[in-house]
């Protein structure tokens, strides 16, 4: 399991959540068996920083929803179907960074 892999997304909202992106740091997820993502979201309007668009390769764009944030056992996630372009991987640390942030 990659760091900034896509899954299609095991949960029953995948209509609304067709995708999750692993954010979490592949020393990390070998030790523990789960993963850190964040759910990409069809039909959502983009929001500055914290839900940026995101492409996924041959899919389309989808909105990144920071805020929905979580952890999921790594036996859940099937095949990826892509990878996050290096342009896409710079707005994950922002937009955690908002999401957390002291205001």
């Amino acid at each position: 399991m990659a760091q900034f892999d896509i899954y299609p997304n095991p949960g029953i909202k995948k209509v609304e959540i067709p995708y999750l992106v692993s954010v979490q740091n592949d020393h990390i997820t070998s030790k523990t068996g789960a993963t850190v993502v964040i759910p990409l979201r069809a039909n959502a309007q983009p929001v500055d920083i914290m839900a940026p668009l995101i492409v996924v390769p041959g899919q389309g764009q989808f909105v990144l929803s920071t805020d929905e944030i979580f952890a999921i056992d790594t036996a859940r996630l099937k095949a990826p179907v892509a990878m996050l372009s290096m342009v896409d991987r710079a707005k994950i640390k922002p937009a955690i960074d908002k999401v957390i942030g002291e205001y």
